[in-house]
């Protein structure tokens, strides 16, 4: 019955479950390229928003930093009885 089966493929003539498994096997290879594409791109993708987050983060540091040297500045600060 698998005499029956025989197509062209690759240039021989192969059943229909060598011509299958070739198949499967390119299919498997194209999804490994596919698969390392997109794990690429997420990665890169992670890295963009860990910069904008670390960004993100030195700015409200920035400012918390600043409103508390302005509020020292201008309130006065006394550290167990030394100061103004």
């Amino acid at each position: 019955m698998q005499d029956d089966m025989k197509i062209n493929f690759r240039g021989g003539n192969e059943s229909a479950i060598s011509a299958y498994e070739e198949i499967t096997e390119r299919l498997d290879r194209l999804d490994e390229k596919v698969e390392f594409v997109r794990s690429e791109v997420a990665q890169r993708t992670g890295q963009k928003i860990g910069r904008d987050v670390g960004i993100l983060y030195g700015i409200i540091a920035t400012v918390v930093l600043f409103l508390l040297y302005l509020f020292v500045k201008f309130n006065g600060f006394t550290i167990i009885g030394i100061g103004h």
